[in-house]
């Protein structure tokens, strides 16, 4: 039995390279729930997710000669489904161009998020940074999402957004500036409630 940590992705892929399909059904297990909240957040469609998510997988396998070695698992399978998901909405919208890189949306639900915390919020704190959230653009708020929720660093992110290392870093900085801005003087606690509440969004379960 592998253990479970990002040190052996090598390993595991490496092993299902080489036939083992008992590994892709452990790799499947592992990132399965993950994809699909990271997919939901993309497109409200679930069962286009869930059937992205399928096709992720039938290409991996149909594909395994000519697949490249990966120390990173994760991210290698939410670049993929990203890229399949981009590729499904632009069919619905019936071939209409939307760019490749930012499906134009990125919804997180917050409400439930703040029944979670150890903070004691006022309905008007609530109400103030749902707002502050919402008045970020899809790519912020999804650079947000992979970094606090998903624990990518900025490599990563830069990779799965199509931007280089300085522009990614530079693109939380700024969600993250706006967020103080608009929050100034609503909350004590303003680093503390968000690192928490964008941790709790990560916590969908994909549904059967």
């Amino acid at each position: 039995m592998i253990e479970h940590s990002k040190g052996n992705d090598h390993e595991l892929w490496t092993k299902f390279l080489h036939g083992n399909d008992q590994v892709l059904s452990l790799i499947y297990l592992r990132y399965v729930n993950a994809l699909y909240d990271y997919g939901s957040k993309i497109t409200p469609d679930h069962s286009l997710v869930k059937d992205c998510i399928q096709d992720v997988f039938c290409t991996i396998i149909r594909n395994r000669q000519s697949l490249s070695p990966t120390d990173n698992i994760q991210l290698y399978l939410f670049k993929a489904l990203k890229r399949q998901l981009v590729r499904e909405i632009q069919k619905s919208l019936k071939y209409r161009e939307i760019d490749p890189d930012n499906s134009g949306r990125f919804e997180i639900s917050f409400l439930q998020s703040f029944d979670h915390t150890e903070f004691e919020l006022s309905d008007e704190q609530k109400k103030a940074l749902i707002s502050a959230i919402e008045s970020l653009t899809a790519r912020q708020k999804e650079a947000i999402y992979l970094r606090f929720t998903r624990g990518m660093d900025y490599k990563e992110i830069a990779v799965i957004l199509n931007l280089n290392y300085q522009s990614a870093r530079a693109l939380i900085h700024r969600a993250i500036s706006k967020l103080r801005e608009i929050l100034a003087g609503k909350t004590n606690y303003f680093s503390q409630i968000l690192l928490c509440i964008f941790r709790k969004t990560g916590k969908g379960v994909l549904q059967q």
